[in-house]
């Protein structure tokens, strides 16, 4: 078996060429992969909350204004952020 050099010079130039091709590819990969785990948890952060409001917005869209049903809606909102909020732009944002 003899060696040829221009076998060798092609293999080291592939070598070169492929490296950093892969590295970079890699690097690009994985990269997408944090970002999809990222977008995964804010997403189901969101739908969770839109859940558990859900049933207060809709209770406060069809209520009457001023009354009982409308304050106890309110309350549950805010019970669910955890502090005095805009009902109606919240409501139209969890119902959209």
């Amino acid at each position: 078996m003899a060696l040829n050099i221009e076998n060798l010079v092609r293999s080291g130039v592939l070598l070169a060429l492929g490296v950093p091709l892969v590295l970079g590819l890699n690097g690009t990969l994985s990269t997408l992969g944090r970002l999809a785990e990222e977008t995964d948890a804010k997403d189901d952060a969101v739908a969770a909350l839109k859940a558990d409001l859900a049933v207060p917005c809709l209770k406060y869209v069809m209520s009457k204004a001023e009354s009982k049903l409308e304050r106890q809606s309110k309350d549950e909102i805010e019970e669910v952020l955890g502090g005095e909020v805009n009902h109606g732009e919240t409501c139209k944002y969890v119902l959209r």
